[in-house]
């Protein structure tokens, strides 16, 4: 009898003491911030002109590609670059990158194909309505939005 008593006391004490760690676990927990569902704060773009940049956006002579050149980049840190065309059967295609100046005064060149390539390229035909948007960020921070365009 003594035996079961020790038992069921050992039992209430041993519940006791889980409930109140879970007590203390949940008393000390901080409260959790929901996440921020934006993924940046709203940035300021403020526009600039590609002949201010030197901005050209010119077809590869194959076809298979353009060619955007920025010639003036001495204030340019990095460039992001946004490339939307239409392919056969009027098909929306595009192309996205970035690019950091890494010499000051040096002009970015970047080839982008107008199609797919991993261990064979696939070009994609009948390009039309060539856009391109380009947001570049300044030595100081400020960012800028360029557009050129190509019709073919």
């Amino acid at each position: 009898m003594k035996s079961k008593n020790l038992i069921i006391a050992g039992v209430v004490i041993l519940i006791l003491i889980i409930i109140g760690g879970g007590i203390f676990v949940l008393s000390n927990k901080k409260p959790v911030k929901p996440a921020d569902t934006s993924l940046q704060a709203e940035e300021e773009i403020l526009g600039i002109s590609a002949d201010q940049i030197g901005l050209k956006l010119t077809m590869a002579s194959n076809g298979k590609s353009v060619i955007l050149q920025v010639v003036k980049t001495e204030d340019i840190a990095s460039v992001d670059y946004q490339l939307s065309y239409n392919s056969k059967g009027d098909v929306p295609r595009g192309a996205i990158g970035h690019i950091d100046v890494k010499t000051k005064g040096q002009p970015i060149k970047k080839d982008i194909v107008l199609g797919t390539c991993s261990d064979v390229c696939h070009y994609d035909e009948e390009v039309s309505d060539i856009k391109l948007i380009l947001k570049v960020t300044k030595s100081d921070g400020k960012i800028y939005q360029a557009e050129a365009s190509l019709e073919s």
